[in-house]
């Protein structure tokens, strides 16, 4: 189990742990649980993984990262579900003091691929993390936040539970989002307010200078309730409205 890696002796152990090669993991770090740990993976010293968890390969845990603490119920109590379990995909970084909760509704709490997370970050149980999410210092999820592919979260935002955010959106500084949050826009303020299409981040997926204009000129309308998207981006925004579209009124009065 062990051949192939670098674990300091002073880690503990306890459960059922499945690793495979190339992997690092620091002194004092705890792994108690039903742990499975792919390859070329780095945990840093005083982690906590604990209960269910599934991390793929090449992330990178730096120190005091925990993962695996019961959710959060308040009132109601903390809760666990036996079967449920945390997934991290590949290529993901965690810096020190993320902490990420076990799920309490959903099967899991997920966090994608190429991922970046950094210092003091919350992720509450049943959050949905997407692939190439980045998330600024002190960010905060509540309960089941999905967080869709390439969103980018300002240093010190907090995403209400239960509350979708699109693909490819921007979250300003501070800004405290309670309402489910359309794909490819720049929202700020509290509470969040739409600002303009996030011009920056499709470009640096790319999209073209033609494609944005035109999703820019459009967004009114497809908020309106216009279903006849013209190009691929405006199909995305389209769905997500369509899926949420009781919980949109807010945007469209502004």
């Amino acid at each position: 189990m062990m051949e192939g890696n670098n674990i300091h002796p002073t880690v503990i152990i306890e459960g059922d742990l499945k690793i495979g090669r190339g992997n690092t993991i620091g002194a004092y770090t705890i792994l108690k649980g039903n742990i499975k740990i792919g390859d070329n993976n780095f945990i840093g010293p005083y982690c906590v993984l604990q209960n269910n968890i599934e991390i793929g390969q090449l992330n990178r845990l730096e120190a005091f990262v925990a993962l695996g603490a019961l959710g959060e119920m308040g009132a109601k109590g903390d809760v666990f579900l036996p079967e449920g379990k945390i997934i991290i995909g590949d290529g993901s970084t965690l810096r020190e003091y993320v902490n990420v909760h076990s799920p309490v509704r959903r099967s899991n709490t997920r966090i994608g691929n190429k991922c970046y997370i950094m210092n003091k970050c919350y992720i509450a149980h049943d959050c949905q993390i997407g692939d190439n999410v980045m998330m600024s210092a002190l960010t905060k999820f509540g309960g089941g936040v999905t967080a869709g592919d390439h969103a980018n979260f300002g240093m010190g935002s907090a995403v209400h539970q239960w509350t979708d955010v699109g693909e490819s959106v921007m979250v300003g500084m501070n800004t405290a989002v309670n309402r489910h949050v359309p794909p490819f826009i720049v929202v700020a303020g509290t509470p969040a307010r739409i600002n303009r299409v996030n011009k920056v981040g499709l470009t640096r997926r790319g999209y073209t200078e033609h494609d944005i204009d035109l999703l820019n000129q459009r967004y009114a309308a497809l908020l309106a309730g216009d279903t006849k998207p013209h190009s691929e981006l405006e199909a995305k925004v389209s769905a997500f409205i369509e899926v949420h579209e009781k919980h949109l009124s807010k945007f469209r009065e502004e």
